[in-house]
């Protein structure tokens, strides 16, 4: 017996030919007279010959199969015959996701496809899942993935239990194999109660001095510097260095020294600390970062912030939204991000693991819930669309300038008196994770001391593009230099 893409609602079962006495057939697939043996359906009487049953080695053998699938750059929408995921051409497919064709086997898979596992072990489940092309009707299951609760389709790819009856998607499957005897990234983080926190600690990131702990502020202002570890504003109780400008939140002085992240499965990654003061963009949200970093040592070109090393990619609870968001989410294809509106093709997206049309960009699901404005004595939190209480005055308090009522803001809780409403952009500036003003040396850039800026008027040119913009800078302090270059230009590294 036999399973064959050709025919999926039932088994195909070897039998001599003719069949019980009946008139010689055809073959189903080629058109040719069945004259030995061929493989017959019981249910609908339809027979293929054992020549073309044989072609299909992509099902029937997929641990040995040896068959040539070419890219195929077909613009219709299709479905994966091995995962069962639909996708639209009208939207953007890159690499793996582009479609594949087997001229024997006359199936179309993702390139990333044509090597799924053929065997699996979940978490979730006591037996092995074999991958499977379809589920017969003749086998009585309930067609429901035993990890996301969706409706499975029984003609396309799944894994499914030869001992039980459970049936998970293949891309259910594959996000949560990778899983297996792994603790979760974020679970390294101690939580300590403050009578319990040393006083001084010694910390990897700043080896030149002891780190203090500061239970209490006296100053009646608020503290306006920002954390080292996270690029986030500072608040008590937190670690300082009395002899420098450097803070550490205490969560952030705890941050495990490695992880295994689901962004980046083939190697763990390694806390590292800032290179001398040198910015790096993180490969999730793609911001410009100074601060406390996961990376990849083994290829040395993944690195991401640890505000995004400690989103779950696999499942991200956001307030603005009730069900949770997932960046490997195959059930829409909305590239959209609800925040702010824009497309970002270098930002990752957290999108809804249910049927909404809800997307986040990285940089908007991590930005920081309050932001204290200068005129107003309460902090603004940052509100989404259906908080908007502004009696349709939609502008921002800082540029002056329109809102879009379906985009977030940050918004005065006490709108009677004090209405205040401020676009995150305008709150934050563009580089909300670097630290404007701090200094780095760059002798292969320039002989003197370079500092951070960027600027609003007055602009220098690059020294490398000749450009005169307000991009993030590094410039000379030096009376009578003018040198000044772009980060992009001088630091963009993979």
């Amino acid at each position: 017996m036999i399973k064959h893409p050709s025919h999926r609602k039932h088994p195909l079962i070897l039998r001599p030919s003719p069949i019980n006495g009946s008139s010689p057939s055809y073959c189903g697939m080629c058109g040719l007279d069945l004259l030995s043996f061929v493989y017959n359906c019981y249910d609908c009487n339809s027979d293929i010959d054992i020549g073309c049953a044989k072609l299909a080695r992509c099902f029937i053998q997929p641990e040995s199969h040896k068959h040539h699938f070419t890219k195929w750059s077909m613009s219709d929408p299709f479905t994966c015959f091995f995962c069962g995921t639909y996708s639209d051409r009208s939207g953007l497919l890159l690499g793996n996701w582009l479609p594949s064709i087997c001229t024997n086997c006359q199936v179309v898979v993702h390139t990333k496809c044509i090597s799924l596992p053929f065997t699996v072990h979940l978490p979730q489940h006591d037996h092995p899942l074999i991958h499977t092309y379809c589920i017969p009707e003749s086998q009585s299951i309930a067609l429901i993935c035993g990890i996301c609760d969706r409706e499975v389709n029984r003609e396309f790819g799944c894994y499914s239990c030869q001992n039980c009856p459970c049936i998970v998607h293949a891309n259910c499957a594959l996000n949560n194999v990778e899983e297996v005897g792994q603790k979760f990234w974020a679970e390294g983080i101690e939580t300590i109660e403050d009578e319990l926190l040393e006083q001084e600690i010694e910390h990897f990131s700043h080896p030149r001095h002891k780190l203090f702990l500061v239970q209490n502020h006296d100053d009646a202002h608020e503290i306006e510097t920002k954390c080292d570890g996270c690029m986030s504003l500072i608040s008590c109780p937190f670690y300082k260095c009395l002899e420098c400008d450097f803070s550490l939140h205490i969560s952030c002085s705890k941050l495990p020294k490695q992880i295994n992240h689901p962004l980046h499965k083939k190697h763990p990654l390694t806390l590292v600390p800032n290179d001398d003061n040198f910015v790096f963009h993180c490969w999730a949200c793609w911001n410009w970062c100074h601060g406390l970093s996961y990376r990849c040592l083994t290829c040395n070109y993944f690195r991401i912030d640890v505000r995004c090393a400690l989103v779950n990619p696999l499942e991200f609870y956001h307030d603005s939204h009730e069900h949770p968001l997932s960046i490997y989410t195959e059930s829409n294809n909305c590239a959209q991000c609800i925040s702010c509106g824009k497309h970002r093709w270098t930002c990752l997206f957290l999108q809804c693991k249910e049927e909404c049309p809800f997307a986040l960009d990285y940089r908007c699901a991590t930005l920081p819930r309050t932001f204290k404005y200068e005129y107003d004595e309460h902090p603004l939190v940052l509100s989404y669309q259906q908080n908007d209480d502004s009696n349709g005055y939609l502008y921002c308090d800082i540029c002056d300038q329109n809102r879009d009522p379906n985009h977030w803001f940050y918004g005065c809780p006490n709108y009677t008196e004090c209405p205040n409403y401020v676009h995150p952009k305008c709150a934050h500036g563009n580089y909300l994770y670097v630290k404007l003003g701090t200094s780095i040396k760059a002798p292969n850039l320039h002989e003197h001391e370079l500092f951070f800026i960027s600027r609003e008027q007055d602009f220098l040119p690059c020294y490398l593009c000749s450009k005169k913009d307000q991009e993030l800078s590094v410039e000379c302090h030096m009376e009578d230099c003018n040198f000044s270059v772009h980060c992009d230009c001088a630091f963009l590294k993979p």
